[in-house]
């Protein structure tokens, strides 16, 4: 075990000083117990969590978000949390919640925002870890591929080190329970009612049928909101020369969060297309953020006065670099998202609703 005096990055944005415990991966039992449920709540992304043809589609919402929530559940439940597991579950949340998006027209606005609340915030609590784990490996990247291939020293520079093990303690500190327990508990009152749909019998007319497969009035209008809301940040960005970091954030967000509402219908003809052009937009946003991370952390921990003629000589190229990359990054994204966001939010919810109900009378 070791403890070390640390600079660490505080859930708004600033940092202080503290001490952080944590112990090598490898003679760690309960981090090698949460990497076994990291990688069963990683494996719940990839199988059986879409829509199946014979199902109702509120029904297939339901049993996807259910099993989504339970696997979350099952996570935070551990002893020990680490970065890696925390952002499985931090993954899963962002599902559930552009879930609870995708149905907005089928749920009260008083339900959704205290389901969405309520997943958020135990999102938030875990946001300090995996700041951390995603800012070191920025590091480690950024500041290779900064050396230009040339000057490569045996040792790195005394800021590099301190850098990296500040990084390093924080990635690899195990979370206390404390931090999280009392949102863990507003999540586990979600089970069997994240997506508690109103049903025409619940209203007493029993003469209607029962709503099967109603796009229109379960997906249709939070479908077409998520593609004009990031429509709509996508020329906002365009427009501008310089654009804060804050709208690349909020594009990001508006991507990944139609990538996962249309994942639930990837065995559709012609989303899986789709949803690998999303996948570049949210990859390239991504790295931009975690080099945007590694910028404002860097200017945190910087003294001049501490650093050799060399030591700063490094620290400049490095942010150079960073700087280079990060435009590079947002031409990319910009170059994939008009890819994803060329027709107008009626247009590409209409083509989405007769696919759907193509693949799902087949």
């Amino acid at each position: 075990m070791h403890k070390i005096w640390l600079m660490v990055l505080s859930q708004n944005g600033g940092s202080e000083w503290g001490v952080v415990t944590w112990r090598h991966k490898a003679l760690h039992p309960i981090a090698e117990k949460n990497h076994t449920f990291n990688a069963n709540l990683h494996r719940s992304h990839s199988m059986s969590l879409s829509l199946k043809r014979k199902e109702s589609l509120r029904e297939g919402l339901q049993r996807i978000s259910e099993k989504r929530l339970k696997d979350v559940l099952q996570v935070i439940g551990q002893e020990g949390l680490t970065a890696n597991p925390v952002h499985e579950v931090r993954k899963a949340i962002k599902s559930l919640r552009a879930t609870l998006r995708l149905t907005r027209g089928a749920l009260s606005l008083e339900a959704r925002k205290a389901r969405n609340e309520a997943l958020r915030d135990l999102a938030s609590r875990f946001s300090g870890p995996r700041d951390a784990a995603v800012t070191l490996s920025a590091f480690e990247k950024a500041y290779r591929e900064s050396l230009n291939g040339n000057c490569r020293p045996e040792v790195r520079p005394h800021w590099a080190a301190q850098l990296q093990q500040s990084l390093a303690g924080q990635a690899n500190a195990l979370i206390p329970a404390e931090i999280y327990q009392d949102a863990a508990e507003g999540v586990r009152h979600l089970r069997g009612q994240l997506l508690s749909f109103e049903d025409y019998r619940s209203r007493g007319d029993a003469s209607q049928p029962r709503v099967k497969d109603d796009w229109e009035k379960t997906v249709e209008e939070g479908l077409r909101k998520t593609y004009s809301q990031g429509r709509r940040l996508l020329r906002r960005v365009a427009a501008i020369p310089e654009p804060p970091d804050e709208q690349w954030h909020e594009l990001r967000k508006r991507a990944k969060d139609l990538g996962y509402q249309l994942a639930l219908l990837k065995k559709v003809k012609g989303i899986k297309p789709l949803l690998a052009k999303l996948d570049k937009v949210g990859s390239a946003l991504g790295d931009a953020r975690d080099l945007s991370l590694l910028r404002d952390y860097l200017g945190k921990v910087r003294d001049e006065r501490e650093l050799t003629p060399s030591g700063q000589r490094s620290y400049e190229r490095l942010l150079t670099h960073v700087d280079q990359q990060r435009r590079g990054l947002h031409r990319r994204a910009l170059k994939a998202a008009r890819r994803v966001y060329r027709r107008g939010g009626k247009q590409f919810t209409g083509r989405m609703a007769k696919r759907w109900r193509l693949w799902q009378g087949g």
